[in-house]
């Protein structure tokens, strides 16, 4: 999503399909498939099936919140892919703030999302939350406009390794967002809902009166967002083990 993503500021990114990709792999370079079999696409669709999350405590590291509270923004959408949470015209530029990176967020999605917004809020989602490009700038861009973290029914799984590489929390709790679909009535593509308490200790948020329980955020993933991110953790590291050795 930028030049030089690929490696090389000259480098160049074929699209094709998995049959040629997975022979082009083959041969060493770019080629079509020298014998394929066509056959009619199955019509079934296989959803997994979702098991309700147990309740886990967890140790709280230094640094990482124990708990977070706020006003939730529900944003009714599946498959809310990063183009609708952080516009194309905007990836590309490396000249714009944090302030104005997050100026611009869900734009694409909901013009009136912006003025719902006051800080602090939490941002509940639907199924597969930034799906689409891999642009990082659709997670560091809502952790610049002061959103402590969003909870969807689940996650574009490249999203995720983005929000918690660049320190920002993302997590999955698909009863929820069953919850605010039940009782939200006349919901627009932004609803205002009520405040949510997250107790991450025992792995529990709160809201209207009910308890959903959501997978444990491991020291691991607490170290990635206290460090402020991968690079800031690696970079600590290695400060300290050249520490020690000098």
């Amino acid at each position: 999503n930028f030049k030089g993503r690929m490696g090389d500021r000259d480098a160049y990114v074929y699209l094709g399909s998995p049959a040629v990709v997975a022979a082009s792999a083959l041969a060493g370079f770019i080629c079509a498939p020298k014998e394929f079999a066509e056959r009619p696409a199955g019509t079934a669709i296989r959803h997994s099936e979702k098991k309700t999350q147990s309740p886990g405590s967890v140790e709280i590291i230094a640094g990482f919140p124990p708990s977070v509270r706020g006003r939730v923004l529900f944003v009714d959408k599946d498959n809310l892919n990063t183009d609708g949470i952080y516009g194309s015209k905007h990836t590309y530029r490396d000249d714009m703030t944090p302030e104005e990176m997050a100026a611009v967020t869900f734009e694409n999605y909901d013009p009136n999302f912006n003025t719902l917004y006051r800080r602090g809020d939490i941002v509940v989602g639907g199924l597969n939350f930034g799906s689409g490009s891999s642009r990082e700038q659709a997670a560091t861009a809502l952790k610049f406009k002061g959103i402590p973290c969003v909870i969807a029914a689940s996650f574009s799984e490249t999203y995720k390794r983005n929000a918690f590489n660049n320190g920002f929390v993302v997590f999955e709790c698909p009863e929820l967002v069953t919850h605010f679909r039940a009782t939200l009535k006349n919901r627009a593509p932004t609803t205002v809902a009520s405040e949510i308490t997250i107790d991450y200790g025992k792995s529990v948020l709160t809201t209207d009166g009910k308890s959903f329980a959501f997978p444990p955020l491991s020291p691991a993933a607490q170290k990635l967002i206290v460090a402020g991110g991968a690079e800031n953790l690696v970079a600590s590291r290695l400060r300290a083990k050249s520490q020690k050795t000098a």
